[in-house]
């Protein structure tokens, strides 16, 4: 199969996944809102925070490393299984240890008893890596989008809201991620089936440690960049203001989480196959920059205007101090996913001293701002200072790969003029649709549910509208001219030129 045909299936794969999974989320959040308090999101966030100390290790990068591997050779996949299984025990034992210690530091009971539970999925997330990097490798994108459903209807739709029905309170949520996680590892072995054996020589040992190592390294790194404004305001504010903080931030990023999960999944493994050709990986990344950027920045301003009605529909009125987090959150929606774009390719390039380097500043300056604001900041004040940081990453990304792929500026500038046109489209009519409401049928739309019904369909005519202008722009891209002479039926969408 041509890689623009398995780029083309992995995406519609993705696509019916992501539909399924974020309509089912959305229902998910909006019945446990109800059922649940803040405090027991925050608690289970707080836990999962804790956890990710250890987890960017505990599975050493297992799976990047067996997609980016070139060939697969006997002993191979026994080696990714002995480190995975290996490290994820040793890391599932420290955190059953630590467990009281973090709540201790949070002064939070029953903290501890939940991060020791949630500790197993180490083991299981051991087991389960190795399998889901095969079927990934394999770009068996079909079969990872179905588990993908099944694990998480199953999960969060039976057990998960079965258990809050039935006062579990924050264990319902325990017991939604464990089953989750759980379905995933059976369903995924039982599709790929890979030996399980441990028989592999040291220097297949050694890759594995070595890309795995400096990919973990990196990974714990961003865990840190996005997961510091959550600890400091467990710390400092408590339980329920990182209840509303969690909410906020899920619901800034869930519409385009999933979408662009989809093409980095689908892209990682097909630009990791063709290379070092530089200039397919140029054609990749602008093409990904620009769809991902388009949609993310339209997504952003959508959320911004109409966040007031999401947070009433979604999650109810017991959530409204949940309101003015989103909106600052919203600006920090498009230059994560384009950082994250940009990521992937300095993966797929074996780029990662480079992809460090950038991590860690970034890590530095949210540690800067974060002390700055600690002392008084309130969660939206915490907010803007990750809004700063992602900022300043995508700058930094953006210029150290236009000089490590020798990008045209003017390509550059076209990406941007493009991403710039569709989010100010989508804002704008999402803006005037609510304005129209309010000034001229308040009497008559009440419901915020009819309101913000108004405000997708809104949202979904500016990307169109942003799209047939930037279409006129978009053609002259390298990238895009690349792709419409090996995709007649794409280049219908656009217009000829000279």
């Amino acid at each position: 199969m041509s890689k623009i045909k398995t780029l083309a299936n992995g995406v519609s794969w993705g696509a019916f996944s992501t539909i399924a999974v974020t309509g089912f989320q959305l229902v998910f959040m909006a019945v446990m809102a109800r059922l649940l308090d803040p405090a027991n999101f925050g608690l289970v966030a707080i836990a999962n925070v804790s956890l990710r100390f250890f987890s960017y290790f505990a599975q050493l990068g297992t799976a990047p490393a067996l997609i980016q591997k070139p060939t697969l050779e006997q002993g191979d996949i026994a080696a990714a299984l002995t480190v995975s299984l290996g490290i994820s025990s040793l890391f599932f034992g420290l955190a059953l240890i630590t467990a009281p210690l973090f709540e201790s530091f949070y002064q939070m009971p029953s903290l501890g008893a939940v991060i020791q539970v949630l500790s197993i999925n180490f083991i299981i997330g051991g087991f389960s890596v190795v399998s889901v990097g095969l079927l990934r490798r394999k770009t068996a994108f079909r079969a990872l989008a179905i588990i993908e459903v099944i694990s998480y209807v199953i999960g969060y739709g039976l057990v998960g809201l079965g258990a809050a029905h039935y006062g579990l309170q924050v264990w319902a949520l325990v017991a939604a991620f464990m089953t989750q996680t759980t379905l995933t590892a059976v369903l995924s072995y039982a599709v790929i089936r890979h030996p399980l054996s441990f028989k592999h020589s040291a220097a297949q040992r050694r890759h594995f440690f070595s890309y795995g190592g400096r990919y973990s390294l990196i990974g714990f790194i961003e865990f840190l960049t996005s997961n510091l404004d959550g600890i400091i305001i467990g710390k400092l504010l408590g339980a329920a203001p990182a209840g509303f903080y969690n909410r906020a931030m899920l619901l800034a990023n869930l519409p385009v989480q999933q979408p662009a999960n989809i093409l980095t999944k689908v892209l990682f493994p097909i630009m990791s196959s063709i290379g070092d050709q530089h200039d397919k990986q140029t054609i990749s990344l602008q093409l990904s920059t620009l769809l991902v950027g388009s949609y993310a920045f339209a997504v952003s301003a959508g959320i911004f205007v109409a966040a007031p009605d999401i947070v009433k529909v979604v999650l109810g009125n017991k959530w409204l101090d949940s309101i003015p987090i989103l909106k600052m959150l919203a600006l920090s929606v498009g230059p994560v996913y384009i950082a994250h774009v940009a990521g992937v390719t300095l993966d797929s390039m074996n780029k990662l001293r480079i992809k460090l380097r950038i991590q860690l500043s970034m890590l530095l300056l949210l540690i800067g701002l974060l002390l700055w604001l600690a002392s008084s900041g309130t969660a939206v004040d915490i907010a803007a200072a990750v809004v700063i940081t992602e900022w300043v990453r995508v700058g930094i990304m953006t210029i150290v790969l236009t000089r490590v792929l020798r990008i045209p500026i003017k390509s550059i500038v076209l990406i941007i003029i493009c991403i710039a046109i569709v989010a100010i489209s989508c804002g704008s009519i999402i803006y005037l649709t609510i304005d129209l409401i309010d000034a001229n049928f308040t009497n008559t739309i009440r419901s915020s549910t009819i309101k913000l019904s108004a405000e997708v369909l809104a949202g979904a005519v500016g990307l169109i509208i942003g799209g047939l202008i930037t279409r006129y722009i978009a053609v002259r891209l390298p990238a895009m001219r690349f792709l419409i002479e090996r995709a007649p039926r794409f280049a219908k969408l656009f217009p000829k030129i000279a």
